[in-house]
This record gives structure tokens, sequence and C-alpha cells, in this order.
């Protein structure tokens, strides 16, 4: 009986400290993600910008370098981004609920 509440107590100890990592880890994830917010936003004005559209043009009129690197000018590369960034926020809230229903 002493040896199983041992365990018991040792579990749930590797439990909390193993939480305790993954809520800080995720702590220094948010805070890049806000810290990004700003900057993010800029991207999707740029996206739906008249420069975003000018620059498309310049780089497949040659007046860009072909070496550029400019995913940001293809269509597929920031609307996947935006998905991804929506699905992201959908996750972050429906886990967030879990979280505050225990």
């Amino acid at each position: 009986m002493k040896n199983d509440k041992i365990k018991r107590v040792e579990k749930m100890e590797k439990v909390m400290d193993k939480s305790a990592d993954i809520f800080r880890e995720l702590n220094e994830a948010l805070d890049k993600l806000e810290e990004n917010l700003t900057d993010y936003k800029k991207l999707d004005e740029y996206y739906s910008s008249e420069n975003w559209f000018l620059d498309v043009e310049d780089y497949n009129n040659g007046i860009l370098p072909q070496d550029l690197k400019c995913g940001v000018l293809s269509e597929d590369g920031a609307y996947n981004l935006f998905g991804e960034n929506h699905e992201l926020a959908i996750r972050m809230v429906e886990i967030a609920a879990r979280m505050l229903k225990r």
C-alpha cells in the first residue's frame, strides 16, 4: 500500500513537472506570437494593397531580380499562411476553453 502511494506521488510529480515545462514553453511561444502580430498585420495589409500587385507585376516583368526571394508575391504562400493563422487561432480558443473547464 505504501509503495502504491509512493508510485502515485512520483507519477503525479512527473505530470506536474512536464506540465510546468509545457506551460513555460507555450508562454515563450505566445510571447513571440504577440510580438509578431504588428508585423503580421503589415503583411496582411500588404497582401491586399496596390503595392503587392505592383510588386508582382514588376517581378513578372523582370524589373525585380529573378533570384529575389519573393514567396510573399505568390498568392498561395500568403493564402496558406493566413489560413494557418485562422486555424491556429481556432485551435488556441478550443484548447483554452478545455483548460478553463477543468
